[in-house]
């Protein structure tokens, strides 16, 4: 009796369908190969494309920055204002002491630390959007800021 596995023990029929078979799987596996080498391909050449872009130089941070607002223009005192004033960026009152920043075209007051981390990314108020510019004649000093007896909100 010969072996179910040797030679002549499958049918034409059966060898056919058994080769058909290996080839639908050897294409999926290729196929699946392929597609695998295109991914890996593509994210190190795109990965390789970004890193190789240049990078953003100090001297572009810088014209960048000069675009926008001089902070050292901006009136900046220690607030001495006892009404519960708020600083609107970080939703925090107002203490005496506190080294605070006050735009001048609308008066509203702020943490330095606050409206300064604004202004890097902003030009306007936050909170009635009005541009932000440092007074023009220079007249209005830290000093100036801390006699007057009421500061407006």
């Amino acid at each position: 009796m010969s072996s179910p596995f040797g030679p002549g023990s499958l049918s034409e029929s059966e060898q056919r369908a058994t080769t058909t078979g290996t080839m639908i799987f050897s294409y999926i596996c290729i196929g699946l190969t392929a597609t695998t080498l295109f991914c890996v391909l593509f994210f190190y050449f795109y990965h390789y494309y970004v890193r190789s872009r240049a990078p953003v130089t100090a001297a572009g941070n810088q014209a960048e920055r000069h675009a926008g607002v001089d902070l050292t223009k901006l009136p900046e005192f220690a607030y001495s204002g006892s009404d519960g004033a708020q600083c609107s960026v970080c939703i925090g009152t107002l203490q005496v002491g506190e080294m605070v920043r006050q735009l001048p075209t609308c008066k509203h007051l702020y943490h330095v630390e606050c409206i300064d981390m604004w202004l890097a990314s902003h030009t306007t108020c936050p909170v009635c959007r009005s541009n932000v510019q440092p007074p023009i004649d220079g007249k209005t000093t830290a000093g100036t800021m801390e006699s007057s007896s009421e500061l407006p909100v």
